[in-house]
């Protein structure tokens, strides 16, 4: 008895914004539409999580699509749309993804990791560090573009 509310999952109102151009993640209000996303940011959409497990390739989100509430979003640069993800930026999505399940399974804080951390800044979150690159190094990721050759006729 009174335990009814411990059985039942709450959803979340905030989605996560995963930046994969400035390494960084940012929670946002859940009834906000991909259109307002990309107004913020010009020159990037919006990508959701599910769709890109499903076929490994960055999807853009229509502009008419709103975000869910617990949801993970990844936010990609125009060219990069229907494009595949390095390793190193897929390792970043998953430490994004993993860093809020660790802190569920997680119970106890011990006390010399709270004063070895208790620094305080409010930094935003950043996952691989302030001067990491993604890719690898004097490496660019382009998408194939086909040669093509003009088809001479002889007359």
């Amino acid at each position: 008895m009174g335990n009814v509310t411990s059985c039942f999952y709450v959803q979340s109102n905030k989605a996560k914004l995963i930046d994969l151009h400035r390494n960084t993640m940012r929670l946002v209000d859940a009834p906000v539409t991909a259109a307002e996303l990309m107004l913020e940011e010009p020159g990037y959409v919006v990508s959701p999580m599910s769709d890109f497990r499903r076929d490994l390739r960055l999807s853009a989100m229509k502009a008419d699509d709103s975000l869910s509430g617990g949801g993970v979003y990844l936010l990609i640069a125009v060219n990069r749309v229907n494009g595949k993800v390095s390793e190193s930026e897929m390792e970043f999505i998953d430490s994004a993804c993993r860093e809020r399940r660790a802190k569920r399974r997680s119970s106890r804080v011990l006390p010399v990791v709270t004063e070895i951390s208790g620094d305080g800044s409010d930094n935003p979150v950043t996952l691989l560090g302030e001067g990491s690159q993604i890719g690898t190094v004097n490496y660019r990721i382009r998408q194939w573009k086909p040669a093509l050759e003009p088809i001479f006729e002889g007359i």
